[in-house]
């Protein structure tokens, strides 16, 4: 913006010097064409600046670490011309690992179901939230920066990416299994309900579901103590929470695909213990948002203790290993 003043000026004090030593029309009309094309230019953008209105969105709302994904910057409300040069500041901020990073974008020819894109960081594992700040339009010959209503702040969750299972500690389910078969005393050790996406096909129940001409699904009842407890270190540096969290999915999924409920439980930045109840692959999801969207303490805390008589109790530290 600053060399097209340059050159603006530079324009504005020739066709003036040609009116001062030049007497005639012709110089007349240039100088004033000179001046008034400021103008125009400024009354044609201002409708685009008023009426503009931008969405910005994640292309995948729940990316693996590592996968290659953007942030989009959708034009959602048409307006009478298409915009020119659009310049946004932003700032995209990692909730569990505290890193931000300030970004400033810019977009040219951006209209009406047309969309600019720029690539997330997800090189670590967390709740990404990207704040918008300032959006900025350039007129049509760009000497005037125009404040354009600037979009809503929006967030994606990184999900860790499954650990190795050699890197895993060991999964001895004979207690949890033993467990899975008591009787809650009513008769029955499961619920009933429909089916949803993430539910392991072993917990179907078949000849109900044909009965009804809907699946349904046994669900393991959330009252009593859980047949499995996971605990975790929500400490440590970026890489260490990587891990860590990589083997909690693995671990959790193994647990799931095998039909045991299992709680998940772990210390936040102020040592408060916190525990969610995992029955389907749906509230994994759930539970890692929660987990991502907390900041990471920087030192180890006390590792919680499982409810008294849990048949199975896996800890994973921020370091190597884990303790079952």
């Amino acid at each position: 913006m600053a060399g097209r003043r340059v050159l603006y000026g530079a324009a504005l004090l020739a066709a003036l010097g040609l009116f001062v030593f030049y007497d005639g029309y012709l110089a007349l009309f240039l100088l004033a064409g000179v001046v008034a094309l400021p103008l125009l230019s400024l009354a044609l953008s201002l409708p685009t600046a008023l009426l503009l209105r931008v969405r910005l969105t994640p292309s995948v709302q729940r990316p693996r670490q590592g996968e290659k994904v953007w942030w989009l910057l959708e034009v959602t409300r048409a307006a009478p011309l298409p915009p020119g040069r659009l310049t946004l500041r932003l700032s995209e901020h990692n909730l569990l690992t505290g890193s931000s990073r300030p970004l400033t974008l810019r977009f040219v020819g951006l209209s009406a179901g047309r969309s600019g894109r720029f690539a997330m960081d997800t090189g670590h594992c967390g709740a990404l939230e990207c704040r918008a700040g300032t959006l900025r339009l350039l007129d049509c010959l760009g000497l005037f920066s125009l404040p354009v209503r600037r979009p809503d702040d929006t967030r994606a969750l990184v999900l860790p990416r499954p650990a190795p299972e050699a890197e895993l500690p060991p999964l001895d389910l004979t207690a949890a299994g033993a467990a899975l078969g008591r009787s809650t005393g009513t008769g029955q050790d499961y619920e009933l309900r429909e089916y949803r996406p993430g539910d392991p096909i072993r917990s179907i129940h078949w000849k109900l579901s044909s009965k009804r001409d809907i699946l349904i699904v046994r669900e393991p009842p959330p009252q009593g103590l859980p047949r499995a407890v996971l605990t975790f270190d929500h400490t440590g540096t970026p890489e260490e929470l990587d891990r860590v969290l990589g083997r909690l999915w693995s671990l959790s999924g193994a647990l799931l695909r095998r039909g045991i409920l299992h709680r998940v439980g772990w210390r936040d930045r102020e040592g408060t213990p916190c525990w969610e109840t995992v029955a389907s692959f749906r509230d994994l999801e759930d539970c890692m948002g929660i987990i991502l969207s907390h900041p990471a303490g920087a030192a180890p805390s006390q590792p919680l203790a499982p409810p008294p008589g849990t048949p199975l109790h896996i800890h994973i530290p921020s370091g190597e290993g884990g303790e079952v």
